[in-house]
């Protein structure tokens, strides 16, 4: 009987070992994931901005680029808008873009850009691209009051996985 009792405690022991084993390679690997998911965010922000040509709007979650002047008209086109939105319900981050093929619209700076882009994603007109997933948080702050005079974009993106949590920072300056 009390070498019954011995084994058991040295099985449980064992198991307990184990699972401390388990636990924190599951961990580490959690924590990699979060790690390059963050450093998969902060690229891709960072591309979209700094290869843009001004900020239209930005607000709580969201930012408007106008990304090139394709036709060199001095002015947004439609082919040339991107949104970048943190969508809450799906805890990710999306890109909209009008597809090629799309008419093409010309629109002034002095146009309600936050409206329209989302006008234009609510009619499927502009087209989403999951650029982050996980994500709890998008937030993004301008170096101006006014957006298009803007030249440099601070952003935060909250990303979590389980019960980890990272934020990746990023601070990216505009080609204009």
């Amino acid at each position: 009987m009390l070498a019954l009792a011995g084994t058991a405690v040295v099985g449980a022991a064992i198991a307990a070992m184990l699972s401390a084993v388990t636990y924190g390679t599951s961990s580490k690997r959690d924590l990699r994931a979060l790690v390059a998911r963050g450093k998969t965010a902060t690229g891709r922000l960072d591309a979209a901005v700094r290869g843009s040509r001004r900020v239209l709007d930005q607000g709580d979650g969201y930012i408007v680029l106008w990304t090139r002047d394709l036709d060199e008209s001095d002015s947004p086109d439609l082919l040339e808008l991107r949104r970048i939105q943190f969508d809450a319900a799906g805890n990710r981050i999306l890109s909209y873009t009008a597809p090629d093929g799309t008419t093409d619209v010309a629109y002034t700076l002095g146009d309600d850009f936050a409206t329209i882009t989302q006008d234009l994603i609510d009619a499927g007109t502009m087209t989403g691209e999951l650029w982050v997933k996980d994500a709890s948080a998008l937030q993004i702050t301008l170096d101006d009051v006014d957006a298009q005079s803007a030249e440099l974009v601070s952003y935060r993106v909250t990303l979590t996985t389980g019960d980890l949590s990272d934020t990746a920072i990023g601070v990216v300056h505009l080609r204009n």
